[in-house]
C-alpha cells in the first residue's frame, strides 16, 4: 500500500509537489471559517437576502478579476501572480470579517475573494503547465483530495463551537486563517519556480513592449476564443468545468446557503452541523480515494454520467428528506458528496489534459469568466426562490448537473471529439 501510495505521488513534479505538500495550510482553515461563517454573519443580523447578496458580489469581482487575470498572470508571471493575489483573495478576507463582522465589511471581504480567479490561473499553471499529463491528473486530485480531507476537522470545528459559542469560535478560525494563509503564501513563493513557458511569455511581452491595453486584451481573448471554439474538446473542457463550479459555488459545502439549509429547514444544530461537514467530505474523500484513481481519459464520461446520476438522487433526498431525520440526512449529504468528488475531479484534469501551450492562461480565465456569470445568475435566482422554498437550492443545483450530464452523454455517443472545419 505504502508503495502504491509512493508511485502515485511520485508523478508529482517539483512546482506540484511544492504546492501539494503546502496546501493544507490554506485548505484547512479556509474550509472550517467557510463552513461557519454564513451562520457567523447572521448572528450579526445578516438575513439570507444579505447573503446571497453577499455571494453576487464575490462572484462578480471573480468575473472582473477573470477578465483580467490571464494578462496578469502572463505580465507578473505565474509565481509572483500566485504570491500576490494569494494574499489579497486569501489572508484579507477573514481579517476583515474578524476584525468588522459587518454588512458592508462582508461586501468588501467577499469581493477580495474574487481576486483568487487571477490567483488561482497562476497557481493551475505553475503546477501543471510544460508537466507530464500524470503530473496534471495526479496534482488536480491531490488539489481536491486535499481539500475534502480538511473538511474532516468541520466535527471537531462543531465541539468548538458547542463548548464556546459560534461567535468567539468564528473570531478563532479566522485568526487562525488569517496567519495560516500569510505563512503559507509567502513560504510557497521561496520555494516555487517559474515554468518555462511562463518565462518565454514574459520575455516575448517585454520585447514587444507587453504594457496592459485594451487592444492587446482584444487580441489575446480573440485567438482564446479561437482555439477554444476550434477544437469541441476543448469547448466541452471549458463548459463542464464552469457548470461544475457553479454547482459548486451554489450547491455544495461551500455555499454561504448550503450550512443555513440543514440549520434552518432541516432542524439539525450548529454543533451537528459539523457533522454534516465531515460527511460531506468523507463522501467526497471515498470518491477521490475509490473511484478517481481509476479514472482515464477512456473512460472519463462514463464516471461523469453515473456520477451526475449520483447527484440528482442525492438532491432529491435532501429536498424530501423529513427535519431532524438525521440518517436520512446524512446518507442524502454521503450520496451527494460520493457523487461531487467524481465530477470535481473530471472537471479540473479536462480542463487540465485537453488545453496545452499558450493558450491555457486564457482558457483558463475564460472558463472562470462564463463561470462567475453563470453563478452570479444562479445565486440570484436561488436567492429569490430559495426564501420561499429552500429546496430550490438543490433543485437548481439539480438542472446544473443535468447540463454537464448531456455533455457526458455526447462524449460518450461520438465516442471522440473532432476537429470543427
Amino acid at each position: 500500500m505504502k508503495h502504491s501510495i509512493s508511485n502515485y505521488l511520485s508523478k508529482l513534479e517539483r512546482n506540484a509537489r511544492v504546492c501539494t505538500a503546502m496546501f493544507p495550510l490554506w485548505a484547512i482553515p479556509y474550509t472550517v471559517y467557510m463552513f461557519y461563517v454564513s451562520l457567523y454573519l447572521k448572528s450579526q443580523g445578516l438575513s439570507d437576502i444579505q447573503i446571497g447578496n453577499i455571494m453576487v458580489v464575490a462572484n462578480i469581482a471573480a468575473l472582473v478579476c477573470s477578465v483580467i487575470g490571464a494578462p496578469i498572470v502572463d505580465k507578473l508571471g505565474r509565481r509572483w501572480s500566485t504570491c500576490i493575489f494569494d494574499l489579497a483573495s486569501s489572508a484579507l478576507p477573514p481579517l476583515i470579517l474578524l476584525l468588522s463582522p459587518t454588512y458592508p465589511a462582508a461586501i468588501v471581504a467577499m469581493a477580495l475573494t474574487g481576486m483568487n480567479r487571477i490567483m488561482s490561473v497562476g497557481y493551475y499553471l505553475l503546477m501543471i503547465e510544460d508537466t507530464s499529463e500524470e503530473n496534471s491528473v495526479v496534482s488536480m486530485n491531490m488539489f481536491n483530495l486535499i481539500l475534502v480531507l480538511a473538511g474532516l476537522v468541520t466535527p471537531l470545528a462543531g465541539i468548538v463551537v458547542e463548548r464556546m459559542g459560534l461567535i468567539r469560535s468564528e473570531r478563532l478560525f479566522l485568526l487562525v486563517s488569517v496567519i495560516s494563509m500569510t505563512a503559507l503564501t509567502t513560504t510557497r513563493h521561496l520555494l516555487l519556480k517559474e515554468t518555462p513557458t511562463g518565462l518565454a511569455v514574459r520575455q516575448r511581452l517585454r520585447s514587444g513592449g507587453g504594457g496592459f491595453s485594451l487592444s492587446r486584451l482584444g487580441r489575446e481573448y480573440s485567438a482564446t476564443f479561437r482555439y477554444i471554439f476550434h477544437d469541441r474538446r476543448v469547448f466541452s473542457a471549458v463548459l463542464v468545468n464552469a457548470l461544475i463550479y457553479v454547482y459548486y459555488t451554489v450547491g455544495t459545502s461551500t455555499s454561504l446557503l448550503f450550512t443555513p439549509y440543514f440549520t434552518d429547514f432541516l432542524d439539525v444544530s450548529s454543533a451537528q452541523v459539523g457533522i454534516v461537514g465531515g460527511v460531506y467530505s468523507i463522501g467526497t474523500l471515498l470518491s477521490m480515494t475509490l473511484f478517481n484513481p481509476r479514472i482515464t481519459r477512456g473512460n472519463m464520461s462514463r464516471y461523469t454520467a453515473v456520477a451526475c446520476l449520483g447527484s440528482l438522487v442525492g438532491f432529491v433526498i435532501l429536498i424530501v428528506s423529513p427535519k431532524g431525520n438525521l440518517p436520512v440526512i446524512f446518507s442524502g449529504v454521503l450520496v451527494t458528496a460520493l457523487s461531487y468528488g467524481v465530477l470535481k475531479t473530471v472537471a479540473d484534469s479536462l480542463l487540465a489534459i485537453d488545453t496545452s501551450g499558450e493558450y491555457r492562461t486564457g482558457v483558463y480565465s475564460f472558463s472562470f469568466f462564463f463561470s462567475s456569470l453563470l453563478s452570479i445568475a444562479a445565486i440570484k435566482v436561488c436567492t429569490a426562490l430559495y426564501s420561499m422554498f429552500p429546496g430550490w437550492l438543490f433543485i437548481i443545483a439539480g438542472i446544473l448537473v443535468l447540463g454537464i450530464l448531456a455533455d457526458s452523454l455526447l462524449r460518450l455517443r461520438t465516442n471522440s471529439f473532432r476537429r470543427l472545419p
